[in-house]
């Protein structure tokens, strides 16, 4: 764990020593799609199938970036949403991104690093059953040491484009983010 914080801060240092650029993007939270199956999925209030394998997630994404060359960049992420249970749930994300692909107008990001998932509690929910997947406590948390993104861009102008973003949304799904970059 050590060598992963000193990995970390060595390409922030090296990123933001180098900066050629910076952008920063709102995203809206839309969808969430969990493959497993949920012990939790029968009292999902934002259940977008009966199973609750597909959940509603309303909310925002605020992101910076910084890039030390044309492929390479550090994303620094704050989602704050409403949960399946509507209640508050936020994360925080640190991610090494690449450039995959830029074609045009068109242009592919992935990304990868750390991201800590935070909740206001279930536990006194009515049928509740705890998965053991977050702390307990008023407010849940759960670090993720490995999290990603893939990211789809269309070049809108000079300053904008627009984003499709699939992305961890919590530790137990995969979401989808609509939204513009600056």
């Amino acid at each position: 764990m050590k060598k992963i914080i000193l990995t970390l801060a060595a390409i922030l240092v090296s990123a933001l020593g180098t900066m050629a650029q910076s952008n920063f993007s709102l995203d809206f939270t839309t969808v969430g799609f969990d493959f497993g199956d949920r012990e939790n999925a029968a009292i999902y209030k934002l259940k977008a199938s009966e199973s609750g394998k597909t959940v509603a997630e309303p909310g925002i994404r605020l992101a910076g970036e910084v890039y030390s060359s044309d492929v390479v960049s550090l994303k620094f992420a704050q989602t704050l949403r409403i949960d399946e249970m509507k209640k508050l749930a936020m994360s925080t994300q640190l991610m090494l991104r690449l450039r995959l692909i830029k074609i045009y107008k068109h242009s592919i990001n992935i990304g990868f690093g750390p991201q800590i998932f935070y909740r206001n509690t279930w536990e006194k929910e009515e049928g509740y059953i705890d998965e053991g997947v977050y702390n307990k406590g008023s407010f849940q948390t759960k670090m993720s040491w490995v999290s990603g993104e893939v990211e789809y861009n269309y070049y809108l102008n000079k300053h904008n484009d627009f984003s499709l973003c699939v992305y961890h949304m919590n530790p137990e799904t995969m979401g989808f983010a609509l939204g513009f970059k600056h």
